[in-house]
């Protein structure tokens, strides 16, 4: 409602108080992480609910990070990736060259990118997954925020893509 989540399930036995904390421990803060997975699914999938609970975790820890910003690094991070969305590459194919692409992509270092290799014949896809098909042979889709490229169909053609020297 407010944004967030509780350390407690709303079933739990009665407490003094319900926590939900958003700055960083030994760990990450799980309020951070949620938004960060949210914000990943929501542009993976296409789906705006994922980003709006995203949102929502940020603007419920929003006061927190502009008080004490150095307790809440994973929040900042999860804010930094919602305002910025990480690139997401999408690889379509026989199982072998869907792994061949990515073992090729991994050659270089690339921490806001995440390479998805999908073969063919995986089953019970989401559907904005399942719509990137391989038609003839490997393809690739790569995608900003809400917005994918069109089928890229060589290898060198998506490392140019990408900004990497063939």
């Amino acid at each position: 409602e407010r944004g967030g989540f509780f350390f407690t399930a709303d079933d739990h036995e009665a407490l003094m108080h319900r926590s939900k904390t958003f700055s960083d421990e030994s760990l990450p803060n799980g309020n951070a992480v949620a938004a960060r997975v949210f914000g990943r699914a929501g542009h993976l999938l296409g789906e705006t609910r994922y980003l709006q609970a995203a949102e929502r975790v940020l603007h419920a820890g929003w006061a927190a990070m502009e008080r004490h910003p150095q307790g809440h690094s994973s929040l900042l991070n999860a804010l930094e990736e919602y305002l910025e969305p990480v690139e997401i590459v999408i690889v379509r194919g026989t199982q072998s060259e869907v792994r061949r692409w990515r073992d090729e992509l991994a050659i270089v270092y690339a921490p806001r990118r995440l390479v998805f290799p999908i073969p063919d014949d995986a089953a019970d896809l989401p559907a904005a997954l399942a719509d990137k098909k391989a038609s003839q042979g490997t393809v690739a889709y790569v995608c900003r925020g809400m917005t994918c490229s069109a089928p890229l169909t060589t290898l060198p053609e998506l490392l140019q893509q990408l900004g990497k020297a063939v």
